[in-house]
């Protein structure tokens, strides 16, 4: 059954393809962010919609800072390492934590015995198991109670950007001696291969069929492996780096800075065809490890540096399936580095991270500023993830020496809140008219559930277009209250609808600026 629902999302894609839809991966955890990048073709794409607006919900202070992650279990619960190398502050041991999604309780403590940072992205598969790689060269595995199962010494830095897993559950890393490791999820090693002058050590991106691995060498080839490790073919290309690939439903590949062109945004087919390379309109764009990023209509995202005079910029970029170019975002800080996989949710917002401690920042789908929160010192270094509840976490770190990190795992949802739940007092679905009406930026709306379920809130136009959705997640019962930024809309009636269950509501709205 689970083949011929992946061959039907595959036969959908080919007659559609800029549409992209979720590959079923029975061999991760069904979790809203089972692995860094979401998913093994990486594209960082999230089912959910993300914060559109920026509230705290609450931080906890990891004094070792994070580098990668969280994920997320099918139990609800975060999973994250710490980042600090500990050889110079007396400490002999790192730390993997399950936190809790609701207020940022640590459930427990994962002592790895080794002073090295946990670096690696890490992986959580169906059965409840999760990995993750050290600086040290150990790839631990423990299950959900924080129980160590099994670990290997692979001899050398694991810090890629993301590990992996194929359809039968075995896991694939490289590490900083070059070599490419396949395990079985019971922990026996099944090969290593060096090819070249070495993998980089970096992502692994699998297929949407699960049968080939896409791993990047140092001599800027491309190898397509089989999942034995023997070559299938290699693709020649002269600029790509080390940064994690993104793979669409056809097997479409997107990387950077390009293939026979330099500074340029690549798509080839599976067979190394090019279908399109897009050309940076810049003389100076520079390319860091951040990693393309896919939403559900084909657009692509990804991030590079500009010069301009006598210091330079970070920018985000977006094209469309078929390489045309859509929008560019230049952030306001000299010398902001983007070096964070990106993250796109649902309706193609796009969430990111300064590795040059000063913001994190949400950019629309139409390539405007949502919102920005200050790192205060920190730097975000490797994704973060969407819950099902829409709620966004990161992980910050202030440098792999620092033992005093605070505000170093951070929850952000939308600006909802709860207004006078009173568990015991009688409940009905209202939906109140916003207010102000008319308004000129932002209004406010008011609505109550009876019950605890999913409420799903999105504003149209005078037409019946879908404007923007301000929330699709679980709720408890209670009274809340949303904003509505306008941003750039223009002047006219638009109208709010709340759907919860068979409950559907939809009022009329006025935008007068």
């Amino acid at each position: 059954m689970k083949r011929n629902i992946l061959l039907s999302l595959l036969l959908c894609a080919s007659i559609h393809p800029q549409q992209q839809v979720d590959i079923p991966w029975p061999t991760l955890a069904d979790s809203p962010w089972p692995m860094l990048g979401h998913d093994p073709q990486i594209t960082g794409r999230s089912p959910y919609n993300g914060p559109k607006t920026a509230t705290i919900k609450w931080t906890v202070d990891l004094p070792y800072g994070v580098f990668s992650g969280p994920v997320i279990g099918e139990d609800g619960k975060l999973y994250v390492g710490t980042r600090s190398y500990l050889f110079f502050s007396g400490d002999t041991t790192n730390y993997f934590y399950a936190i809790d999604p609701k207020d940022g309780t640590i459930k427990w403590t994962f002592l790895t015995g080794d002073p090295h940072a946990n670096e690696s992205g890490y992986l959580i598969n169906n059965e409840g198991t999760i990995f993750f790689g050290s600086q040290s060269g150990w790839l631990y595995v423990i299950d959900t109670a924080g129980t160590l199962k099994w670990k290997y010494n692979t001899g050398d830095n694991i810090h890629q950007k993301a590990m992996n897993t194929d359809l039968q559950g075995n896991i694939y890393i490289t590490n900083a001696s070059d070599s490419l490791y396949s395990f079985s999820k019971e922990g026996k090693l099944k090969w290593s291969v060096n090819y070249g002058n070495g993998m980089f050590p970096s992502s692994i991106t699998m297929s949407p069929d699960g049968r080939t691995i896409y791993v990047v060498g140092r001599d800027r080839n491309l190898y397509a492996l089989n999942l034995n490790g023997s070559i299938k073919r290699i693709l020649t290309c002269i600029g790509i780096d080390r940064q994690p690939l993104t793979i669409d439903n056809s097997g479409n590949i997107y990387f950077i800075p390009g293939c026979q062109q330099p500074g340029a945004l690549t798509s080839i087919d599976s067979l190394g065809n090019i279908n399109w390379e897009y050309i940076v309109n810049n003389n100076n764009a520079g390319f860091t490890e951040s990693s393309v990023a896919i939403d559900y209509t084909g657009n692509i995202y990804y991030s590079y540096m500009v010069d301009s005079a006598s210091t330079w910029f970070s920018r985000i970029e977006s094209v469309n399936f078929y390489g045309n170019y859509r929008w560019t975002y230049q952030f306001e800080q000299p010398h902001e580095i983007i070096f964070t996989p990106l993250i796109v949710d649902k309706d193609g917002t796009v969430y990111c991270g300064s590795t040059r401690d000063y913001y994190y920042y949400a950019i629309s789908n139409e390539g405007e500023l949502l919102w920005k929160i200050p790192l205060e010192g920190y730097m975000v270094d490797n994704s973060g993830a969407i819950g099902s509840d829409g709620t966004l976490y990161i992980g910050t770190h202030f440098g792999s020496l620092h033992t005093n990190g605070e505000k170093t795992l951070i929850a952000i949802r939308d600006t909802v809140t709860s207004v006078g739940n009173n568990d015991n007092a009688p409940l009905d679905f209202r939906l109140d008219q916003n207010f102000l009406n008319p308004f000129n930026s932002k209004t406010h709306i008011r609505y109550t559930i009876p019950i605890s379920g999913r409420v799903t809130f999105k504003i149209y136009d005078l037409p019946g277009n879908e404007v923007t959705t301000l929330l699709d997640r679980h709720q408890d019962r209670g009274e809340y209250d949303v904003i509505f930024q306008a941003g750039e809309l223009p002047s006219g009636i638009y109208f709010y609808q709340l759907k919860f269950g068979d409950f559907i509501k939809t009022k009329k709205l006025i935008l007068l600026k």
